[in-house]
């Protein structure tokens, strides 16, 4: 970063604030509220043990249930099949290899007439009735996690329920995670999510993993702020206090999370969890596009604080200026070379060099699980940096399309 800083300020002598051009040059600046966590996360992760202790586990009889909850569309059989036989064989094995016993069920949420084909799978499989209705009019999956809290009334307060999306497996390391969370006195537990499934080494795979590394520097720091839809486990009686009936929202992880984080106990489970990256680019730019607007939903009627507003619209505008970062070296050759601040030149290389830094440990994170050698981190790069690309233009995809969007698109990962 320091050497890098001289090299920037070299390109970009002076400054000047005269043009329009000028404004939008700051916009580069709102990523350096990820610089400042990255290096923060960093400090705290050097002082933490992020791996898990089987010998501490061995023996360990959990007295209580584990409800692993898949909500499904219905159309990736081939998918919740995976997932479902992946937890049951990880739970097995994880008893048969260190004597560590979870009682676990699974579920498996779906709308009615969708339901073909997942009878014969070792789950229970709820079936939202279609004249079903939630009280606040809730759509989507959010009404289909509202039908099967209220299918499961009252738990005991040794039950806790998993979230998984279809593609959501777990490892030996997310069981081993799960034991040794629910000894402790937390309320809600996340995991960290790896995204080898389907790996195709292209850019849409390796872009994904600057999420496992964006989870690792969020979490590190706060297990409050990171909000999944899956990869998260919470206590029955906390998922009964909360619920899922928010309206017609498209982010109703969002909502719940920001809830749960004001009553109850957030922790960090270890080992991880597995998904599947986006497959195709127009699934890429429609996943990024439900995020965008699940948050702009969370913003009417009252369903965010204040706070909460002023936070979450000003990480929309660090990801809008983010096309800021590729596009000013473009103004400022076409019509001038000089920073938008004094100090700008010296900034930048710290920006580049943090998104650069996350990329590496993305690589780091994934390469056991996708077959990646020492060899590949350069190219790795590259793709990664092409990602970058498409993810600064998915809020804008999402400005130009999003208006005609009124559904829940669901991510082909099949």
């Amino acid at each position: 970063m320091l050497g890098s800083s001289p090299l920037m300020a070299s390109l970009f002598p002076g400054w000047q604030f005269k043009t329009a051009l000028d404004a939008v040059k700051l916009g580069w600046y709102f990523a350096l509220p990820k610089v400042g966590e990255f290096g923060a996360s960093k400090l705290v992760l050097e002082k933490e043990k992020p791996f898990i202790d089987v010998n501490e586990l061995k023996g360990f009889r959990y007295d209580g249930l584990v409800i692993n909850q898949v909500v499904t569309s219905g159309k990736n059989l081939r998918t919740v099949e995976r997932t479902v036989k992946s937890i049951h064989h990880w739970y097995g094995e994880v008893e048969r290899r260190y004597s560590v016993r979870i009682p676990h069920e699974v579920w498996i949420v779906v709308d009615e007439g969708r339901e073909a084909g997942l009878r014969g799978l070792d789950a229970r499989v709820e079936v939202v009735p279609a004249e079903y209705r939630t009280r606040n009019g809730s759509m989507f999956k959010a009404r289909a996690l509202q039908y099967a809290v209220e299918q499961r009334g009252g738990t005991g307060s040794g039950t806790w329920v998993y979230y998984h999306d279809e593609e959501t497996v777990f490892g030996e390391d997310s069981v081993l995670g799960i034991a040794e969370f629910v000894q402790g006195d937390r309320d809600v537990g996340v995991h960290p999510i790896v995204y080898p499934v389907n790996w195709r080494g292209d850019v849409l795979s390796t872009i994904e993993t600057l999420r496992t590394s964006n989870d690792v520097v969020s979490l590190s720091l706060s297990p409050r702020g990171m909000w999944h839809g899956s990869g998260f486990m919470v206590r029955g009686e906390v998922e009964r206090e909360i619920g899922w009936d928010f309206g017609p929202v498209r982010a109703e992880d969002l909502l719940f999370h920001l809830r749960a984080s004001r009553r109850f106990r957030y922790g960090v489970m270890k080992g991880f969890v597995y998904e599947i990256p986006p497959q195709n680019l127009m699934d890429f730019m429609r996943q990024r596009r439900r995020w965008i607007l699940g948050i702009l939903d969370g913003f009417k009627d009252g369903r965010m604080d204040v706070r909460n507003r002023v936070k979450y619209l000003l990480g929309l505008t660090s990801w809008y200026s983010s096309a800021l970062g590729f596009l000013v070296p473009l103004f400022v050759y076409m019509r001038d070379a000089s920073a938008p601040l004094p100090i700008g030149p010296y900034l930048t290389g710290p920006i580049w060099f943090t998104l650069l830094l996350m990329l590496k440990d993305g690589f780091v994170l994934t390469r056991r699980y996708a077959g990646l050698r020492g060899r590949d981190l350069p190219s790795f790069m590259v793709k990664g940096l092409v990602g970058l690309m498409l993810e600064a233009i998915a809020p804008w995809y999402t400005l130009f399309t999003g208006w005609r969007d009124h559904g829940f698109h669901v991510i082909d990962k099949g």
